[in-house]
């Protein structure tokens, strides 16, 4: 023999009380407060913000993009249309390009920051020690970087 299932009462939901009361101007400060404080906490999270290196690199790397930029937009039109850009290499038929190549050090710098920006945020908790080594990396890198676009632009 099956048994029957009950079926349950649909209940009421008891309604409050609207008597047109607005919340307390404590309540809003308290809610404010609220979000303060865990805006803070999602910055004391994110140690990388305290690091003085990081710091050091994203501003000076900044800086030396904007006078690598800067320099480039005095200087591009002394140069010849073919210029020896890449002077490393064994070929001297390879050493020459276009000037245009020279816009390749800014955006080398630019992709640089952008980079050790996001390795920084997501693994600066984990490791600590790659995020700084990456973050010299770049540092270094900009300043070659800049070092041979004024080489560069010193010999025309």
């Amino acid at each position: 023999m099956k048994r029957a299932k009950k079926q349950k009462a649909p209940q009421q939901e008891e309604k409050q009380l609207d008597l047109g009361m607005k919340d307390p101007f404590k309540n809003k400060v308290l809610k404010i407060k609220g979000k303060t404080d865990v805006m803070l906490l999602q910055i004391e999270v994110k140690k990388f913000l305290k690091d003085a290196f990081f710091w050091f690199v994203i501003v000076s790397n900044t800086g030396m993009l904007i006078q690598q930029g800067l320099w480039l937009y005095d200087n591009i039109q002394r140069f010849p249309s073919l210029a020896p850009v890449l002077n490393y290499n064994l070929m001297p038929d390879d050493r020459v390009t276009d000037k245009n190549f020279l816009f390749a050090f800014p955006l080398i710098t630019l992709i640089g920051i952008i980079i050790s920006i996001i390795v920084t945020t997501k693994y600066y908790n984990k490791e600590k020690m790659l995020t700084k080594f990456i973050l010299l990396c770049t540092f270094l890198a900009s300043i070659s970087g800049s070092i041979v676009l004024i080489h560069l632009t010193q010999n025309y």
